[in-house]
């Protein structure tokens, strides 16, 4: 009995740190796409983090980069390897829903004024705010002779500040080599960019976990503190019993 309640306890405890531990969850990577059933697939591998509730997987970037100074950069590329794709078709972007802002605290509707901007890979731009997006599509490469792709698009932000951690989503889609549609592939899920602008390695990687993992209730600690201490008193009567 006394080695179940060691058992309880230390499980109890290690539920607990799991629950109030920071997660280093974000990497930088490329956002690798292949083509499955005839459907565009992000992330095949699952190497990236994936949002709590919808399911998104979350990729990063870092305004600040010394190539695009303090409101720029081109990463995430965007990688295919030879063989996906036929010669001379697409791949495109679509940007969905609305910018999102970390303020250290919460994941909230990014301020007024405030727009991150996409520039494929033919100049023309995708502003995405508060309000949604505006020229939604865009151009990320055409396919190379072998099938692949390997390119990179520049993000940029409107304003340095407020420092902080803005989040797009976005989902791929394809045209074939006159840039007609029907898109040759069905489109990808959805998946989310996670750029950092000016926060500390530890505070981005702590607004990838605010997305990540469930936030617990109140009424959850509570219950785990109560049995951390029913454990407890428990495992002192044992004590007083065997002497």
């Amino acid at each position: 009995m006394f080695r179940s309640m060691h058992v309880t306890f230390g499980a109890a405890l290690t539920t607990l740190a799991m629950m109030i531990s920071p997660q280093v969850l974000a990497q930088h990577a490329d956002i690798e796409a292949v083509v499955i059933g005839g459907k565009l697939i992000v992330d095949e591998e699952n190497a990236a983090p994936v949002a709590f509730g919808t399911g998104y997987k979350i990729f990063e970037g870092d305004f600040g980069d010394l190539p695009g100074g303090l409101t720029g950069t081109d990463d995430p590329g965007f990688l295919a390897p030879s063989g996906t794709f036929l010669s001379g078709e697409q791949l495109w972007y679509h940007a969905l829903g609305t910018l999102s802002f970390w303020n250290g605290t919460s994941w909230a509707v990014a301020p007024s004024g405030i727009a991150l901007t996409v520039e494929d890979i033919l100049g023309s731009e995708t502003l995405i705010s508060s309000l949604g997006a505006t020229n939604p599509y865009g151009v990320i490469d055409q396919v190379d002779s072998a099938g692949g792709i390997h390119a990179h698009i520049d993000f940029s932000i409107s304003n340095v500040n407020p420092v902080g951690a803005y989040l797009a989503t976005f989902e791929l889609t394809s045209r074939d080599a006159s840039g007609n549609l029907p898109s040759p592939y069905l489109d990808s899920d959805p998946f989310q960019i996670a750029f950092n602008r000016g926060l500390s390695h530890e505070a981005f990687e702590a607004s990838i976990s605010a997305l990540v993992s469930p936030v617990p209730e109140p009424q959850t600690y509570a219950m785990l503190l109560a049995g951390l201490a029913l454990c407890g008193a428990m495992a002192r009567r044992r004590k007083e019993i065997t002497g």
